[in-house]
């Protein structure tokens, strides 16, 4: 028995290590025969910071394939070595049977992350208790017999790349700058988005989310002030080779590039339409951009906030032209860039009132002369 242990055993890593199709000298078929893989994310991403098709190799991934609908290949981690993926531990490697088998794999490799017995229905990768602290990718694959199967990896989140604010200049007239009004921001947050929970990968390939926490915000370390001697400034930058500004996808249905369900939330448009009754953009629960801030107009009047104490402002983030497109939600496998420029306002309080009120005047009526007679008789 130990002979034979030690033959299976030599048989693996002779496997591994050949890439021929001939048969070994212990009779067992080789690398030619093992089930082996290719992988491929399908858009351009870095394992720290966002994952692309050549940063991808700096990380393990995970893969389970099914046949028949029963798990066969079993949660194996692959690695990449001598340019190639390959068995991080040689013993989980396995041969193909005849027919089709259905291939499920996710980045980075994490033993957190379960893989159901049965892929016939319901979800077959969990991966619970995920923050989103770094790209996290996923794919499905199913073919017969390949030397190598190809895996197309897909983003699980959306990017916040960048939030820089300006006022308009240029030419352009408008309220804020006209005004002198200074906006000094202390704080980001993107209302009713999510940056941590379960990511599940059901049967078909699509991920979706669980247990979906979490708000995404920044505390900047010194308040960026924009105004009529600054007249831009950077409120988030987030590189891509920088683990940050991940966070779920909020698509209803995923789409016909990123297979990402995601958490089916609204983002405000900028109106107070649904503002009615008690609601307020704090308990609307919809998406939008929150800035802790001091607003004050040329005079050093407090708009918002006061000399010791921030206010706050709401900004929606479905954008204001269609070039290159609104945004009606936030999609897997995007990047997003905010230029918000403040012309004729800065933003929208609580109740969806825009911040800035110009006082203005219109003329409603000019009182009628009223002609008096006056007859004198001496």
């Amino acid at each position: 028995m130990k002979k034979i242990g030690y033959f299976i055993a030599s048989a693996a890593l002779l496997a591994l290590a050949s890439c021929s199709n001939e048969i070994n000298e212990e009779g067992f078929v080789d690398k030619s025969n093992t089930i082996s893989f290719n992988a491929y994310p399908n858009k351009s991403r870095a394992v720290d910071g966002d994952v692309t098709s050549d940063n991808i190799t700096g990380d393990n991934f995970g893969v389970a394939g099914y046949f028949n609908n029963k798990l066969y290949l079993g949660k194996a981690q692959q690695k990449w070595e001598n340019n190639n993926w390959t068995y991080a531990n040689p013993s989980e490697l396995r041969f193909w049977p005849d027919g089709s088998m259905d291939f499920y794999a996710y980045f980075p490799y994490s033993a957190s992350a379960s893989f159901a017995d049965e892929n016939s229905e319901g979800n077959v990768i969990t991966i619970a208790d995920e923050t989103c602290a770094h790209d996290l990718l996923f794919a499905k694959h199913t073919t017969v017999y390949t030397p190598r199967v190809p895996l197309t990896f897909y983003h699980a989140y959306s990017k916040i790349k960048a939030v820089n604010v300006k006022i308009a200049d240029g030419g352009e007239k408008g309220f804020v700058k006209d005004a002198g009004i200074s906006v000094a921001i202390s704080k980001v947050e993107f209302m009713n988005t999510s940056t941590a929970g379960t990511v599940n990968i059901d049967k078909d390939g699509i991920a979706s989310y669980a247990d979906a926490a979490t708000i995404l915000s920044k505390t900047l370390e010194n308040a960026v002030t924009v105004d009529k001697d600054h007249l831009s400034g950077t409120l988030i930058a987030n590189a891509d080779n920088s683990s940050k500004g991940y966070l779920f996808a909020t698509t209803s249905s995923e789409t016909a590039t990123n297979n990402v369900k995601g958490t089916g939330k609204t983002m405000w448009n900028g109106t107070n339409a649904a503002l009615t009754g008690e609601n307020t953009l704090e308990t609307l629960g919809q998406v939008c951009l929150k800035l802790t801030c001091k607003v004050t107009d040329a005079d050093s009047h407090y708009l918002v906030g006061d000399e010791s104490t921030y206010g706050v402002i709401y900004i929606p983030l479905t954008g204001t032209t269609a070039d290159p497109s609104d945004v009606t939600a936030f999609e897997a496998g995007k990047r997003y860039i905010y230029n918000i420029v403040f012309k004729d306002n800065v933003g929208f309080r609580e109740n969806g009132d825009p911040v800035l009120r110009p006082i203005l005047f219109n003329v409603a009526s000019v009182d009628s002369w009223v002609d008096v007679t006056v007859n004198i008789t001496l």
